[in-house]
């Protein structure tokens, strides 16, 4: 008689242990949920040898137990994600990047932002190619074949069988158009090739998307090897199930397709836990006992504790746009997870009458250094012991510490484990924590905002448990126009496409469920468009764990592959300098030392390390808005690392009948991450201007606005026509909308006016009846144009710049880039190092987010509003001033920040949420402590700026203010960009300080007399 495959193995393989449980999931409802035997072993040098241990420790625990019966295998690794942060040349291979691209993407080269370690290891070749696609699948330029062969020929030539292929909106090619073509020319070029597309592998974003293929591409080989042990040990151990990988997101893949996709298994550990401990509490979705109130988890290890909020669904909340690995942005899905410096072994020390807790910590060596055994190191897994709150080692070894040290410690773990859960709720409710990891003793005491505190049993192995109980999911991501369509109907067949991918994973037909819906309107879309993410999920199929088991084709030689696990892992071949993982260029000086080129004529000529002082210094100009800088950012440093110059001059070193010129960037930022530039845009645009005014010569390119992307936008395209660019732009700051310029209020018009696409196509509105006007016809040009284009004013005379231009912004961004940086090598407080740099600022509010409201207007417009609440005396760190400011502030936005208004803490957030919706707004009740068009911007504590669309609960910022340019304190500048212009019936309340005359990079460190 055949006998029933019931159970399931889960292994999850941490730095210190690896976990193995063996469940029954149909006995779920039981009361140790369907667990049969939990077993912690050491992690070995070669990771196959403890999973055998692990697993076949496990087996040993459970009687009678046939290992016929078991159904599946499910692993969580870290093997892969250590060769990349470690830059093990042993293990990683020179990447092809092929880039679907036509026109586009030339301006962010592939492996500009790698850590050099990483690039030398990587960066095979890089090729352009022909093709494409819009954001509505509409193709940039025909794929040419030709051009492809030709490549692999190349590739041929340098001894290159990894393949990285990258398409522009490739996640939107359902149908196979590019990328699929490009794999297959490839494969009948180059038949030994490995071809990773990375439709495969990311989300929309190009450039953090292609990241994550290049290293997964770079990582497949060594994969390969590691996976092909796992299947030995599974057929060493007699087990003929089918083995599965546990991927970032939660959910399973089966061992051959996470041979292809390994990135996607790198950072599964954490989800693992987090899924496990909601399952182990009773908490998931199988259990039908879903809680009413949010759900936190605290994995809790000897050296870190790992904070995730659970959605739902059952899975952790995903994290942003993009994630790190090795120092490499990438684009895929990731759970949003707050490490802090806090576990079993974290030690406790007393300096200066304080009480510290870590960071440093005894980490694996807890049983040698720790008091309560025998070591001789005070920890907290000490303080725990001394407080009673357990029975672990030795309590007499811990009698001689103070009692006032315990209590202070013991307060500080309350204060870390509170902080760290704030940090990922969603809202001020109290919250349910369910405490998961050999380290989770440290929880002594009830904890501020935490209604319900669970430590479940088997909370040790929770990470092995989410990865036996881990789902089968399908996601799509794409962009839907959504003009003249049903809404709902349109996500409805989105929502059958994720389905379908789901259930060809593996997954049940019968118990697939949608688990996320992102409904994500395109911003300065005048036709309704929107990116659509949805993710389905459910359990295993019954025919996907009766199909076989993933043992390999050949008999395995039991001596052999005793001798393959019992094999030591070599050392890296080479030692590596800590500065070749670091991208930043200013962290290889110390900024307080560093100094800007300015020739004798006065010329800054701009550096790596500026272009980053600029970048941050422009993000906080921009107020919330401004688009993303970084791609800006990356390419002024790419044209420096080819020799090409930028420079920087005084608007008083040109003639007053000289001509200036600058451009916009214009779109949609969703597009811009995507269809990254060609860096012909702006340039096309300027030419097509030039030939409207033939007697006209430029000198130099002018920011047309300071904030975000577009200040270092004129230094680019100044390389190209050998011109400076003049310190200054204008706006002095972010706004929304083209005709919101210092021009415009000296009746100095728009027209013509010239965007283009970078592929060739320019559009000029030559006349119109306004300004407004103006913009309205070119947002509608841009949709025809793909939602991103470069935007080109008419040239202005010297003289008229001088009366009209915000002049010394560019040194003004520098400024206040430099503080944030210096402040953070320093340790200083990064707000007064601000407000330093530009005197007319003032830190109007430290406080958390604890409410976010937001939306897309008809105009397309992100509009919503910000609540700020004040850091409590548990909450404040080392430096914190006491404000006693107990009202919270209110941040109503327009893409960029309008007011900030101190308000009753009362105050419901249903009517905040009310001041929007409409062409008329409702009316601040609070205190209005200013309002545009003064500047006012959200900084992290850790000195970046956060843009309206990255806010959200539980974050640590600043409200920081700054008076405006003079030109928008005239009646025409507050008529035009104040309140009243964004729909509020209000006056203007200026911030209050006097305007601050940026100072002149040139003029500080230009050559004396």
């Amino acid at each position: 008689m055949a006998i029933e495959k019931v159970f399931r193995v889960g292994v999850d393989v941490g730095g210190t242990n690896t976990d193995c449980v063996i469940l029954n999931p149909s006995e779920s409802d039981t009361p140790n949920r369907g667990i049969l035997s939990a077993v912690k072993t050491p992690t070995t040098a070669n990771v196959t040898e403890g999973i055998v241990k692990a697993i076949e420790g496990a087996i040993s625990q459970c009687s009678g137990l046939s290992r016929e019966s078991i159904s599946a295998v499910m692993i969580g690794t870290t093997s892969f994600i250590n060769a990349v942060v470690q830059a093990d040349e042993r293990s990683l291979r020179p990447v092809g990047v092929l880039r679907i691209c036509g026109p586009y993407a030339k301006e962010n080269p592939a492996f500009l932002d790698f850590p050099p370690v990483l690039a030398r290891i990587m960066n095979g070749r890089v090729a352009y190619l022909d093709g494409g696609l819009e954001f509505d699948t509409r193709e940039i330029m025909e794929l040419d074949e030709q051009q492809v062969r030709d490549e692999c020929q190349a590739l041929r030539e340098k001894g290159i069988t990894d393949v990285a292929v990258c398409g522009i909106f490739s996640p939107l090619d359902l149908e196979g158009l590019h990328e699929a073509r490009v794999k297959r020319i490839v494969l009948e070029e180059l038949p030994d090739a490995d071809v990773v597309l990375s439709r495969d592998v990311g989300q929309l974003g190009f450039l953090e998307r292609e990241n994550a293929t290049i290293l997964n591409t770079s990582i497949l080989k060594f994969a390969r090897k590691t996976i092909r042990g796992f299947k030995e040990a599974m057929d060493w151990l007699g087990l003929s199930c089918p083995l599965f990988l546990t991927q970032n997101d939660g959910t399973i893949i089966d061992a051959d397709a996470a041979e292809t996709t390994p990135i996607k298994t790198f950072n599964s550990g954490p989800t693992n836990s987090m899924s496990g401990a909601a399952y182990l509490a009773g908490l998931d979705t199988a259990s039908g006992n879903l809680p009413k109130a949010q759900v936190i988890v605290a994995d809790v290890g000897g050296t870190t504790c790992d904070v995730c909020a659970l959605l739902p669904s059952g899975f952790p909340r995903q994290a942003g746009t993009w994630v790190e690995i090795g120092g490499v942005r990438c684009a895929f899905p990731m759970p949003e997870v707050q490490s802090v410096a806090l576990g079993g072994g974290t030690r406790v020390e007393e300096r200066d009458g304080q009480v510290h807790i870590g960071p440093e910590s005894t980490g694996h060596r807890l049983l040698q250094e720790g008091l309560v055994f025998g070591g001789s190191t005070l920890t907290t897994t000490d303080v725990v012991v001394a407080s009673g709150k357990a029975e672990i080692g030795d309590v007499s070894k811990v009698g001689h510490v103070p009692s006032h040290v315990i209590e202070q410690a013991r307060l500080k773990i309350k204060h870390l484990l509170e902080a760290a859960i704030d940090s990922m709720k969603l809202s001020a409710d109290d919250c349910i924590c369910v405490m998961v990891g050999g380290g989770s003793i440290v929880q002594m005491d009830e904890l501020r905002g935490v209604g319900q505190t669970i430590r479940p049993q088997f909370h040790d192995c929770a990470n092995a448990v989410g990865a036996a109980i881990a789902r089968v999911s399908g996601q799509i991501d794409i962009v839907k126009v959504l003009e003249g369509l049903e809404e709902d109907k349109v996500i409805a067949e989105v929502c059958d496409e994720a389905r379908r991918r789901a259930i060809d994973a593996g997954a049940d037909v019968d118990k697939v469920k949608i688990t996320e819906i992102e409904n994500l309107p395109l911003q300065y879309v005048s036709t309704r468009a929107s990116r659509l993410v949805v993710k389905a999920a459910g359990p295993l199929a019954r025919k996907a764990l009766l199909k076989g088991g993933a043992s390999l084709p050949s008999e395995v030689n039991t001596k052999e592959f005793a001798e393959l696990i019992s094999s030591k892992q070599e050392q890296s071949n080479a030692e590596k300098n800590p500065l070749d993982f670091i991208v930043s260029p200013s962290a290889h000086v110390e900024v307080a030392d560093y100094r800007p080129e300015v020739d004798e004529n006065g010329v800054w000529w701009v550096s790596e390390i500026d272009c980053e002082f600029l970048a941050m210094g422009a993000s906080i100009l921009a107020c919330g808005g401004g688009g993303p800088g970084y791609l800006c950012y990356m390419a002024g440093r790419d044209a420096i690392r080819r020799g090409k110059r930028m420079s920087v001059i005084d608007i008083d070193a040109l003639p007053d009948d000289a001509w200036i010129m600058g451009n916009i960037s214009y779109g949609a930022p969703t597009v811009t991450l995507e269809r990254t530039p060609s860096g012909t845009e702006g340039i096309d645009a300027t030419d097509a201007m030039l030939t409207m005014f033939p007697g006209v010569e430029m000198s130099a390119q002018i920011a047309l606005e300071i904030g975000g992307m577009n200040a270092i936008r004129p230094l680019i395209t100044g390389i190209h026509y050998g011109v400076p660019t003049v310190d200054g732009d204008f706006m002095g700051r972010a706004y929304p909308r083209l005709y919101l310029k210092t021009p415009f209020l000296y009746d100095w018009m728009a027209m013509p006016a010239t965007q283009a696409d970078g592929n060739g196509n320019v559009v000029t509105v030559n006349k119109a009846t306004s300004i407004r006007k103006v913009e309205k016809i070119h947002r509608k040009a841009g949709h025809e144009l793909g939602l991103f284009s470069q935007l080109v004013i008419p040239p202005m005379d010297v003289a008229t710049a001088k009366k009209v231009a915000c002049l010394g912004t560019t040194s003004l961004a520098w400024y206040i880039g430099r503080a944030v940086y210096q402040a953070r090598q320093e340790k200083r407080s990064i707000t007064d190092a601000i407000v330093a740099a530009n005197p007319s600022g003032k830190v109007l509010y430290t406080g958390k987010i604890v409410h976010v409201h937001r939306y897309v207007s008809s105009g397309g417009y992100t509009e919503g509003s910000v609540r700020l609440a004040p850091i409590s005396s548990e909450e404040q760190e080392y430096g914190d001033s006491v404000s006693g400011e107990s009202r919270h502030l209110h941040l109503p936005f327009q893409n960029e920040y309008l007011l900030a208004e101190l308000i009753d803490p009362e105050t419901p957030n249903s009517r905040l949420s009310a001041t929007g919706g409409s062409e008329k707004k409702q009316a601040p009740e609070g205190e209005v402590l200013c309002t545009v068009p003064d500047l006012i911007s959200l900084v992290g504590s850790d000195g970046y700026a956060l843009g309206t669309q990255d806010v959200r609960y539980g974050v640590r910022v600043s409200a920081v203010a700054f008076v405006a340019n003079p030109h928008w304190y005239t009646p025409k500048g507050v008529a035009t960009g104040g309140p009243k212009e964004f729909g509020y019936d209000m006056d203007f309340r200026p911030l209050g300080p006097a305007y601050y005359e940026p100072k002149s990079v040139m003029k500080e460190f230009g050559p004396v007399g």
